[in-house]
């Protein structure tokens, strides 16, 4: 359908589509993929997956039209550097070069693009360097999915790793050179990303999320994990109250705090950080929230400040990173 795109995010354990129109998020869906369907961003089936997107896409009224996809966190080689000043030609000749560390002599497998955050200039106006992030990605993979997502009736016009959809959102942060994080606490995973101006400066991967708390609940509880995962979505008897869940949300809180003190107090002195986004669905948990908010001394928002026609639901907290592929 011309005008819309929809940022499709396919997670370890969930995927998420955010149908965007005019810039704006119009429509969004969520939904849980079987176990094991997918582990670490390899989808164990492509028909599945196919099958899968077909079914969630007409369940959802999600139109057939362009898409936006995120690339699996560790499917890319992303890497901001520093280059003199070049055409676009010259940019796209030489990036491959600043990937030979990454990709040895698989160079020429994989697929190279990049984005101009900042130009450099000297006092007299003249270009001194430009500084880009750049990804890198392999052709085969790319090969498929563009494969798949033709077959479940989407045409895939960009695909993007987190940080670049992670960016279309930081810039919208209110006050030009403003620092801001943004926490994407998920299933397996948490993840911190830091910009300033709107440009990507750092990110890390802690490998703690909702799991953590399922099998806390899951010993208090003598359950197994999917028992215990139904527990902390409904809050079953206060559960997300109890003092193991509480340990468990500072150890996640204490985590995000080492990453943030990192970047403040070795990786830049001068740094100005005092606000904290929200994203996942995890993000949800009040209490996790406070955990947070007390760990880092940060101003704790929920994500949708930066989500475009993004609402204060959970939807919005699931749907951001796909937002921020749609929007783009």
């Amino acid at each position: 359908m011309a005008g819309k795109t929809v940022g499709i995010e396919i997670g370890n354990d969930t995927v998420k589509m955010a149908l965007v129109s005019g810039g704006r998020l119009i429509g969004m869906a969520v939904e849980r993929m079987p176990d094991n369907m997918v582990s670490d961003g390899r989808i164990a089936s492509p028909d599945a997956m196919i099958n899968f997107l077909k079914d969630m896409r007409r369940a959802h009224h999600i139109p057939k039209c362009n898409a936006a996809l995120v690339l699996p966190y560790h499917s890319v080689i992303t890497n901001v550097v520093s280059v003199p000043p070049m055409s676009d030609k010259e940019l796209s000749i030489n990036l491959p070069f600043e990937f030979r560390d990454y990709v040895g002599q698989e160079a020429g497998g994989y697929h190279y693009d990049y984005c101009v955050m900042d130009t450099v200039r000297n006092l007299a106006g003249q270009v001194e360097k430009l500084d880009i992030f750049g990804a890198a990605v392999k052709k085969d993979l790319m090969e498929s999915y563009y494969d798949m997502m033709k077959k479940a009736g989407f045409t895939l016009k960009l695909a993007i790793p987190h940080e670049a959809a992670w960016m279309n959102l930081a810039r919208r942060a209110s006050d030009e050179g403003e620092e801001v994080a943004i926490v994407d606490m998920g299933h397996t995973a948490t993840r911190i990303y830091i910009f300033s101006d709107g440009k990507f400066i750092m990110g890390r991967e802690i490998e703690l999320g909702g799991q953590l708390l399922d099998a806390s609940i899951a010993q208090q509880q003598r359950v197994d994990a999917h028992v215990a995962r139904s527990y902390k979505e409904n809050n079953t008897g206060g559960i997300l109250s109890s003092e193991d869940s509480t340990d468990a949300f500072n150890t996640i809180a204490v985590e995000i705090m080492k990453v943030v003190n990192f970047y403040s107090n070795f990786s830049n002195r001068n740094s100005n950080l005092k606000d904290i986004y929200l994203a996942g669905g995890m993000a949800s948990i009040e209490n996790l929230r406070l955990a947070i908010r007390r760990a880092t001394g940060l101003n704790a928002h929920h994500i949708f400040h930066l989500v475009p026609g993004g609402a204060e639901d959970g939807n919005t907290l699931c749907c951001a990173l796909a937002a921020g592929a749609g929007v783009q």
